[in-house]
C-alpha cells in the first residue's frame, strides 16, 4: 500500500472515530438538578397559602428549560458556586455566593443554569405558594 493511501486511510479512520465519539457524547443525558424539599408548611393565618423551602443542587453545565411558577413568589439565595438567571425580558445575570433573587408570580424564568462548566452550584429557594397549584410549569415552546 502506498504511503499516501495509508495516510488517507488513517485520516478517514480518525475522522470516523471522532464523529462516533461526538455522536456518543451527544447521546449522553444532560446532568440534572437535584431538588430537595426542606420544608412545606401551611400558613394558617393566610388561607390557601403555604411556604415551601427547597435546595437546588445544580451540576456543572446543567440548566432547566424555561418555566413559570404560577401564583407563587420565589425568593432565592445562592449558597455555592454561580447561578445564571434571566427573568422575563430582564437582563441575564450571573449570581454568586451570597446573592439573592426574586420572581413574582407567573414571571417567565427564561434562564436557570449553573454558570460554570466545572463547578457545582447550590441555591436555596423559599416559595410562598398557592396551595394546590404545581410549583413549576414548563413554558410551551
Amino acid at each position: 500500500m502506498r504511503r499516501s493511501t495509508r495516510i488517507l486511510a488513517m485520516s478517514l479512520t480518525v475522522l470516523i472515530c471522532a464523529a462516533m465519539l461526538t455522536f456518543a457524547l451527544a447521546q449522553q443525558p444532560a446532568p440534572t438538578t437535584k431538588v430537595t424539599t426542606l420544608l412545606q408548611q401551611a400558613l394558617a393565618e393566610v388561607p390557601g397559602r403555604e411556604i415551601v423551602m427547597i435546595t437546588l443542587d445544580i451540576p456543572p453545565g446543567a440548566s432547566s428549560p424555561p418555566h413559570r411558577h404560577p401564583g407563587h413568589h420565589v425568593f432565592g439565595y445562592v449558597l455555592e458556586g454561580s447561578y445564571k438567571i434571566k427573568i422575563d425580558q430582564g437582563p441575564e445575570r450571573v449570581l454568586t455566593k451570597g446573592q439573592t433573587f426574586h420572581e413574582a408570580p407567573g414571571q417567565l424564568h427564561a434562564v436557570s443554569a449553573n454558570a460554570s462548566q466545572t463547578e457545582p452550584a447550590k441555591v436555596v429557594a423559599f416559595l410562598v405558594v398557592e396551595s394546590g397549584k404545581p410549583i413549576t410549569v414548563r413554558e410551551q415552546q
